[in-house]
């Protein structure tokens, strides 16, 4: 408002607010009359939470900048036509490239009713993942493992063999400098076919998650 941002929020994972509710409450009184810019076409329905186009046309909002159009079916248009029915200019197509990129995940799941997976491949350069010996070495350099811990920083689930967890015990975890990316509060981690030990590193973790009422 008045070329300064006066509220800002993101959705933190399924269930909670959306972005717009925590700018909102943060923005209070100011919003009224404000340019909210959003990603995503605000939403029109009543799932696990109520809509923001709503909420949006209830702090008074005057104008609304979205990325993209939501191709979510019970939105799609919606929200937009939601909030244009209330008097409020509505535009989308801003950095729209960017905003597909930030919800890949959302966006696959939509559009072609499956998770966006992202695959994490090492091997030297015979084709080998370890050691004769079956001891594990670093294959690639510190560069590439930063790039793999901000990429796990933002996928919501990490899936490996069960033979890794019981030969390597890794702790799945986010492992960078930057804190911006270290909230894993939302992510889970998964051994195929379910074989592990109590004993492992990732177990415990899992278990303090579910001590503090943050785990599934």
């Amino acid at each position: 408002r008045d070329g300064k941002v006066v509220g800002e929020g993101w959705h933190p994972r399924t269930g909670e607010p959306h972005a717009e509710v925590f700018a909102l409450r943060q923005a209070g009184e100011r919003a009224r009359g404000a340019t909210a810019y959003v990603t995503l076409e605000p939403c029109a329905h009543f799932g696990r939470t109520p809509p923001c186009a709503d909420a949006l046309v209830q702090a008074g909002v005057a104008r609304v900048v979205a990325a993209m159009r939501d191709p979510f079916p019970r939105v799609d248009g919606a929200g937009f036509a939601r909030l244009q029915a209330a008097g409020i200019e509505v535009a989308s197509g801003l950095l729209e490239a960017q905003a597909r990129e930030l919800n890949h995940g959302f966006l696959s799941r939509v559009q072609r009713g499956r998770p966006w997976l992202r695959v994490k491949l090492a091997a030297s350069l015979d084709g080998r993942t370890a050691m004769a010996s079956g001891e594990s070495k670093w294959i690639t350099g510190e560069s590439a493992r930063a790039d793999v811990q901000r990429w796990r920083a933002r996928s919501a689930a990490i899936l490996t063999g069960a033979d890794t967890v019981l030969a390597d015990d890794p702790a799945l975890t986010v492992r960078l400098e930057e804190q911006q990316f270290v909230d894993q509060a939302g992510a889970q981690q998964c051994a195929a076919q379910h074989r592990a030990s109590l004993d492992l590193d990732l177990v415990e973790a899992a278990l303090a998650e579910q001590a503090q009422g943050r785990g599934p």
